[in-house]
């Protein structure tokens, strides 16, 4: 059986140990914290949202992005300081432009698997996140805006993703605590959100049933491989471990980058 580990408790690590385990393979979570889910994954959003599938590789958030710099509470913040990772990381990013409406169709086919593999699992595992199945609806002031998420929806529906638009009238109906002037919006009922921490957890009591061994409170210190097998170093506060196995996966966030170097 093959052995291997996944570096990173949130919601990425934990559902890449269920299905490995379900897959029949021998694995192991390691996470810095005492527990899953004390991160990013601690109180995200919590959509299970396909409708959320437009890739961001366009001119409009190029442009978005460099007016948004001169604001510290802008929704996306890219420091203007130079390194050879961001310019590379910004010349793949201009790149893909020109797929932006192959790849915003490919993600929401994508979106709508991992939905339904989250939906599944909860049942299989008996996991209450308080999940809300009553859609997600898009808001818009101006017809600019609304006629963008008009040929939106044509990629998401190509890749299966229904969303129709509604009136303002009808946004009112959907969200009676709804306030303001809009020109329209549109809705996915089939979108749905849920407490990604209770999810997280939830599913981490699941792979330890399913005998995933999880070393919480371990810092991996040092990553190492081969063309055979890989090394992981970790330090639980107390002792220093070093196991071997057959692959690693790296689930670690913001972390993944220094520890995949």
């Amino acid at each position: 059986m093959k052995r291997i580990a996944v570096i990173g408790g949130g919601i990425t690590g934990i559902t890449t140990a269920y299905t490995l385990a379900k897959r029949g393979l021998d694995v192991t979570v390691y996470e810095k914290h005492r527990y899953a889910a004390m991160e990013t994954s601690f109180a995200n959003g919590g959509q299970l949202s396909a409708s959320n599938a437009e890739v961001w590789n366009n001119w409009q958030t190029i442009i978005k992005g460099m007016k948004w710099m001169m604001h510290s509470d802008a929704p996306l913040l890219v420091n203007p300081k130079p390194s050879w990772h961001k310019l590379s990381w910004f010349a793949e990013f201009i790149a893909a432009i020109p797929q932006y409406e192959k790849n915003t169709t490919e993600t929401a086919r994508l979106a709508i698997a991992a939905r339904d593999h989250l939906f599944q699992w909860a049942q299989d595992e008996g996991i209450d996140f308080d999940l809300k199945k009553q859609g997600i609806l898009h808001i818009y002031r101006d017809k600019a805006g609304f006629d963008h998420a008009s040929n939106v929806s044509k990629l998401l529906a190509a890749g299966g993703l229904e969303r129709r638009p509604v009136t303002p009238e009808e946004m009112k109906s959907i969200e009676p605590t709804l306030a303001g002037t809009y020109y329209g919006g549109f809705y996915t009922e089939s979108d749905s959100t849920g407490d990604i921490h209770k999810f997280t957890n939830g599913l981490a009591d699941a792979i330890q049933r399913r005998g995933v061994k999880t070393n919480y409170g371990h810092t991996v210190t040092e990553l190492s491989a081969d063309a055979s097998s890989a090394w992981v170093t970790s330090f639980d506060g107390k002792e220093q471990t070093r196991e071997t196995y057959d692959g690693v996966v790296i689930c670690a966030g913001v972390g993944s980058r220094a520890l995949a170097a």
